[in-house]
């Protein structure tokens, strides 16, 4: 499937845009983003951390629908967790929530002057099996990260009290949490922390402290060397020696594209399927409230089928866009 790319969004337009987005002085905080699958416990960690009444979801359909920003106090600095949609959802696909993601990010986070300083990915404890979907996650985040931002992601294993005692009770290196040799591995090697969240305030405010740099005296100036620290370095774009190529040849976008087609293949038979077990037409206005249910259940299911094939293909066919997108949300994490 060929995309019809927008070839306006070039490498000079992108830092132009992108090296602008600054924070200001005023008004300092620490700005982190909270990824995980669903139900890893993103927004129990937002609310513990908190200490404010967020929302929590119990089962396997995401609690979060769209990114929320929870802010409060530690350490004499205002905090900002972003709780956010679950990866492995029944109903997007994990580039179409990256979307929403940056999508949300550059509306109400950049355009306050807060990019993010951190990333802290939840990791249930309790998925010893690597997924399919888990290794795309893995290679799409190492497409985003630029190689110093490692030492600002921080892999926090949840859901302990779920295991038996012998195993809760493993130490928190990464071998004991079954991440060394795992998809994520590259990570640790690359300067990310691996952690165990013991599901309390103070574990969630020691987590945050790993990439929570010390408060700043309100009465010091910015230096020229610390706001040179906050300038997004776009790192997937150093690989262009000729900045008036099209985004579209970076890893990153051939990472997403490698992503969306595979979807939408999956999709498009997914969709296939459905439309040949499709019920009798006459079970629609049938006097069987069970053969109505089915056709009603049918016709639902469908519909989102036919919905997620046409977001993914709108996606790939406005991919500068969306790499436009993810790289200015995720700015200062490309340095």
């Amino acid at each position: 499937m060929v995309s019809q790319s927008n070839p306006s969004f070039s490498f000079s337009l992108l830092h132009a845009q992108t090296t602008m987005m600054q924070p200001k002085d005023k008004d300092p905080q620490i700005t982190i983003l909270l990824l995980g699958v669903t139900g890893a416990g993103k927004s129990t960690f937002a609310a513990m951390a908190s200490g404010q009444n967020v929302k929590v979801g119990h089962g396997v359909d995401p609690c979060t629908q769209d990114p929320l920003a929870v802010s409060f106090d530690m350490d004499n600095q205002k905090v900002v967790l972003i709780d956010t949609p679950g990866f492995d959802d029944s109903v997007r696909s994990d580039v179409e929530i990256l979307k929403d993601i940056a999508k949300w990010l550059m509306k109400e986070g950049l355009i306050k002057n807060h990019p993010l300083d951190g990333l802290i990915l939840l990791h249930p404890a309790t998925h010893t099996v690597v997924r399919g979907n888990e290794r795309k996650r893995a290679r799409l985040l190492e497409k985003i990260l630029g190689d110093d931002a490692y030492n600002r992601v921080v892999i926090a294993t949840t859901m302990w009290e779920n295991l038996w005692p012998e195993d809760s009770a493993r130490s928190p290196s990464g071998h004991d949490q079954g991440l060394e040799g795992s998809v994520w591995s590259k990570f640790c090697e690359k300067g990310a922390k691996v952690t165990k969240h013991n599901n309390t305030k103070d574990s969630a405010h020691r987590i945050i402290r790993l990439i929570a740099p010390k408060p700043r005296p309100t009465a010091t100036k910015t230096t020229t060397r610390e706001r040179e620290w906050h300038m997004p370095q776009l790192q997937d774009f150093r690989l262009l020696p000729n900045h008036s190529r099209r985004v579209t040849e970076t890893p990153l976008s051939r990472e997403l594209r490698a992503q969306l087609e595979e979807g939408i293949d999956f999709t498009y038979e997914q969709l296939l399927q459905s439309r040949a077990e499709r019920p009798p037409t006459d079970y629609k206005k049938s006097g069987d409230p069970e053969r109505r249910q089915k056709y009603k259940d049918w016709e639902e299911d469908n519909r989102e089928l036919e919905r997620s094939l046409a977001a993914q293909q709108k996606l790939l066919n406005r991919m500068d866009t969306l790499v436009y997108k993810v790289i200015s949300a995720f700015g200062r994490l490309f340095s």
